[in-house]
């Protein structure tokens, strides 16, 4: 059934509804709204920390604008009502979704403003690792970009009672207009171009964010990460390892030591995965069952670009290929041996990196190193 109510008379009343939550559920600060300009064709470009940060950009934007959000698997309930409600233009990510990109070229060039994330998505990375999808539409389409800063947003609670209680703080600075993105001189240039406009793109935005802020993106950008294997027996007596050799654990390592890596994909696939959450020993046979369902989600169906997305073709391969390890012969040798295992992410920071607390998952019992 059509909806009564107008696409644009939605989106007024969203934007409305999610300025009031915002006036109630935190102390919002912003700034630089006299540097969006009156019209489009525009492309606001946000760092992406949070499933809130799309939905506060468009709320705090003078007028009606166009979203791009993520269309590679299904979102929770409340986010595919919001979807639906505003008519956010679905991207699958990951994969050569012409017909989503041609719908974001038609925004731009009927003069609208559209508003995406050139980071990707939400998973914890460094300044640096960028998409180039929104440098390409900027090039393509010579749209000048709006830098939009998005600070304190990381693992903030949502609209609730944990919200209310903490009303975190929360930043959105709007930069000065960027020009388009010049074109290529030839193809053999372009992607060193888009390369080179993406990283200036998230420069800028690096230097509208608050300084705590900034201090999280340089640890996720310099952090080494690894993966520990205990094995136990029944009674808790330590068993050391003589098995086969250990492939190099440390993709896996930081697929499992990421909230915003990890949580979606288990969550949104409905796994069972206990011995990769909980940070305790389990018996060698639920660990093996885990492994088995997440290589099995992780090359099959929704999810099976995930990784590579997220992480780049070699650091998805090495994960896949540890956790394929792991499902094979290292349980198979814990099996043997009645042994239990626990798997505990670690990460390593520099000196003088200020070492974050919330780079591994709650519930799973990670080790920061300085």
């Amino acid at each position: 059934m059509r909806s009564l109510i107008s696409l644009s008379r939605r989106r007024a009343i969203l934007r409305r509804s999610i300025r009031v939550l915002q006036g109630v559920f935190a102390r919002a600060e912003v700034h630089g709204v006299e540097n969006i300009p009156p019209h489009g064709p525009l492309l606001i470009l946000f760092n992406h920390l949070s499933t809130l940060d799309g939905p506060l950009v468009m709320a705090n934007m003078p007028g009606e604008i166009e979203l791009v959000g993520p269309g590679d698997f299904p979102m929770t309930a409340a986010g595919q009502l919001v979807i639906r409600a505003y008519g956010i233009t679905l991207i699958n990510r990951g994969r050569a979704d012409r017909a989503s990109l041609r719908a974001v070229v038609d925004h731009l060039r009927a003069g609208r403003m559209v508003a995406m994330a050139p980071d990707g998505g939400t998973w914890e990375k460094g300044i640096t690792d960028v998409k180039e999808g929104a440098a390409y539409l900027s090039q393509l389409t010579q749209t000048p970009m709006l830098p939009v800063g998005l600070g304190g947003l990381y693992r903030v609670p949502v609209p609730g009672l944990m919200a209310l209680l903490s009303r975190p703080r929360i930043t959105i600075t709007f930069g000065e207009i960027m020009p388009p993105v010049p074109p290529s001189a030839d193809r053999r240039r372009r992607e060193a171009d888009l390369r080179a406009a993406s990283l200036a793109i998230m420069r800028r935005i690096y230097d509208l964010l608050p300084p705590e802020d900034r201090a999280r993106y340089d640890a996720w950008g310099r952090a080494i990460y690894d993966l520990r294997l205990d094995f136990a027996a029944e009674n808790g007596t330590p068993i050391v390892y003589n098995g086969p050799p250990l492939p190099d654990l440390s993709a896996l390592g930081e697929f499992l030591a990421k909230p915003n890596l990890f949580r979606p994909m288990w969550q949104n696939a409905r796994l069972v995965v206990d011995p990769f959450r909980e940070g305790r020993f389990f018996p060698a046979m639920e660990v093996r069952l885990a492994a088995r369902d997440l290589v099995r989600t992780l090359t099959a169906g929704a999810f099976d670009v995930y990784l590579q997305y997220r992480l780049g073709n070699a650091r998805a391969g090495a994960a896949l290929a540890a956790l394929q390890a792991l499902r094979d012969e290292i349980c198979e040798w814990a099996l043997q041996r009645g042994a239990r295992l626990r798997l505990t992410p670690v990460i390593r920071l520099p000196e003088e990196c200020d070492v974050q607390p919330d780079l591994h998952p709650s519930g799973v019992e990670g080790v920061v190193e300085g």
